[in-house]
């Protein structure tokens, strides 16, 4: 792997990752707090590797691999966290979890057999409809452990219905993410038999 700065910023958020999930579920309120800023200094990373790889053109294959998988860590630690707290069930995290990590999976196996996976205006959807949600439960929360308003009405939000219903959303979109990116492989490997049988 090229270890230029892009990546750099990318790994940050992998660091990140394992070590807001500890303290978001401290019992201590200050390291609550701490761990949503965490959480947004990570978040901040994702643009700020983005926009120096733009501005430099240090575009490489390792890097659209790694900061996409950068992402889905942070995500994922917050959705357990999430779980953890009793905030969203397991089974909406685990569909979200296996559809992201399926999708790097994929990536790999469509490079090693030649064929073209771009990420989607879908699945760009749904990274930004995951970041305002979590972003939204972590104000809360962060709100909640500062004092800053009183924990029972912060409480109702972050256990309300409206946060279920919201992840329920967020879950489905998800899922339907994995089944565009599926049927778009499937037209990319009839198009590659199509273009390899004209070349016989």
């Amino acid at each position: 792997m090229k270890w230029n700065a892009p990546n750099v910023i990318s790994l940050t958020r992998i660091i990140i990752a394992p070590i807001f999930f500890i303290m978001i579920i401290n019992e201590d309120r200050a390291i609550v707090a701490s761990a949503c800023i965490l959480f947004l200094l990570g978040a901040l990373t994702d643009y700020f590797d983005g926009l120096i790889a733009r501005k430099y053109q240090i575009i490489t294959s390792e890097g659209t691999f790694f900061d996409p998988l950068a992402d889905k860590m942070l995500t994922s630690a917050a959705f357990l966290a999430f779980v953890k707290l009793d905030i969203v069930p397991f089974w909406m995290v685990l569909i979200i979890i296996i559809r992201d990590f399926g999708t790097t999976f994929m990536r790999l196996w469509t490079k090693k057999n030649n064929l073209k996976m771009t990420t989607s205006l879908s699945a760009k959807w749904k990274t930004t409809l995951q970041m305002f949600l979590i972003a939204t439960i972590l104000v809360f929360i962060f709100l909640k452990n500062t004092g800053l308003i009183d924990y029972k009405l912060a409480d109702k939000v972050i256990y309300s219905n409206i946060t279920f219903i919201l992840m329920l959303i967020l879950t489905l979109f998800t899922l339907w993410t994995a089944i565009d990116y599926i049927i778009s492989i499937k037209k990319e490997i009839l198009n590659k038999k199509v273009l390899d049988k004209s070349r016989e």
